[in-house]
């Protein structure tokens, strides 16, 4: 949604329109620089942070319906393009009774005769409106597939490498954000992008109409590519389960509740949100996977770290019901990083190179988690186009999302082999049947409607 304060706001019309700043903390949060008059930082509580602010964008706020929206520049709706009959225009009698477009020798010379010939012309044309329409949208489905239908063939890979791209939010560190997917774009790799559906819990990623427009791009322009997949719902600590998490140690009924709010946003944001969950803190526990396999999750990607000490196990495994993908490498070097300052150093690429020969020489797959808003340098983005080249330099490696990993070991597509990986390539377009039929239920249930036993055992 676009406007300006003196257009009025583009959801309830309303002219009571201010300009507000959004603005980041040193500690990371990021909302209306309102939010940081009351009280101090939302997030981290600190009593002054004025000083500490740095404006990332200005938007406009409708005082009516509270709905924000960007200042200026249009965004043109999807041109329709669901197919329709057109029927065309009908035959009808002059007004002295007379079908005059027929020539003399063919028209009926009774008002009754002149009667039956429109009713039959009506019933012909109607006839050849829709035979044709049928044609043509036959033509058009046969093309349709013939044109996806693509010759796969089984191939054989070392390890399988998936990155996995963190805290997509609100106007937050934008150029950084397009300059790493573009990275991913023109090594033509696809990438799965851990979305926050209301940061903090204030800030909804759909209050931000630009970037879920950037978003809903992505998929339109790269439907093999980039994976939208939830990150948690706030993406606050709630408690210090495994030094911190948003979902650990948080009641079954809560994280239940969580997650479908989370959900209502996603599918307000993007087309086709997957059905992978992105932990924050890379922690959950046994009652976020009840919730998830309930809710029919096929996958969690938390942290190797974590997997290896609460359920011992580090490479991709299958236990209760949901397949378990845990980062295997961050490109952040979170253990040397200063708290006072917004800069996070990276591993060197050696280290990270080191991390993905080790995954080649095991030929488990290599989970490269990263953060885009900390590729603020040429030299940082230079790091990454470095690392994907070097992985494609090495025989036998196969990238993929998180979604298209899991729903390729689920058809059979994607096997284990003794010394490595059988693919059925290329990787078929994970769609999301039900994306595009408002009649079809969500897999995501409605937060009021019953809580199934799980919820309660």
């Amino acid at each position: 949604m676009t406007g300006g304060p003196n257009e009025g706001c583009r959801r309830c019309g309303s002219l009571r329109v201010t300009t507000e700043q959004i603005v980041e903390h040193d500690c990371g949060h990021v909302g209306p620089v309102t939010a940081f008059e009351e009280g101090g930082c939302p997030k981290c509580g600190h009593a002054e942070p004025r000083g500490d602010l740095r404006a990332v964008n200005s938007v406009c706020r409708c005082l009516e319906c509270g709905r924000r929206f960007e200042l200026e520049g249009e965004t043109e709706e999807p041109p329709e393009t669901n197919r329709r009959i057109q029927f065309p225009d009908l035959p009808t009698p002059t007004p002295g009774g007379e079908l005059s477009w027929i020539p003399d020798r063919y028209r009926p010379n009774t008002e009754r005769g002149q009667q039956l010939m429109v009713s039959a012309l009506v019933i012909a044309i109607l006839l050849a409106g829709i035979a044709g329409t049928v044609s043509v949208s036959t033509i058009l489905d046969s093309e349709s597939s013939d044109h996806q239908s693509v010759d796969r063939s089984w191939e054989t890979h070392e390890t399988i490498v998936i990155f996995r791209n963190d805290d997509i939010q609100p106007w937050y560190n934008q150029e950084e954000m397009r300059a790493v997917d573009q990275v991913f774009i023109d090594a033509d790799v696809p990438v799965t992008l851990g979305i926050i559906p209301k940061v903090a819990g204030e800030n909804a990623i759909t209050d931000d109409d630009e970037t879920c427009s950037y978003l809903r791009s992505l998929e339109s322009e790269y439907p093999d590519q980039f994976e939208m997949a939830i990150h948690g719902y706030t993406h606050e600590e709630q408690t210090d389960f495994y030094d911190g998490s948003e979902f650990g140690n948080v009641s079954i009924t809560t994280q239940y509740e969580w997650l479908v709010a989370g959900e209502e946003i996603m599918h307000d944001c993007v087309d086709r949100p997957s059905q992978t969950f992105i932990p924050p803190m890379n922690t959950y526990d046994d009652n976020t996977v009840d919730v998830l396999v309930e809710e029919g999750y096929p996958i969690v990607s938390g942290g190797e770290w974590f997997t290896s000490v609460y359920y011992e196990e580090e490479a991709p495994f299958e236990e209760d019901g949901i397949l378990h993908v845990p980062e295997t490498q961050a490109f952040e070097d979170w253990s040397n990083a200063d708290n006072d300052s917004d800069e996070v150093p990276f591993h060197d690429l050696e280290t990270l190179t080191e991390s993905f020969d080790e995954a080649v020489e095991d030929n488990e797959p290599y989970v490269q988690m990263l953060h885009y808003q900390y590729f603020t340098s040429e030299d940082r983005l230079d790091m990454l186009r470095s690392l994907i080249e070097y992985m494609n330099a090495t025989d036998d490696v196969t990238f993929m999302t998180l979604e298209q990993f899991g729903d390729g070991l689920e058809s059979g597509d994607i096997e284990e082999t003794d010394d490595g990986w059988r693919v059925l390539e290329p990787i078929e377009e994970t769609v999301n049947e039900t994306a595009d039929d408002d009649s079809s239920q969500s897999t995501i249930p409605n937060p009021w409607r019953e809580i199934r036993s799980v919820l309660f055992r």
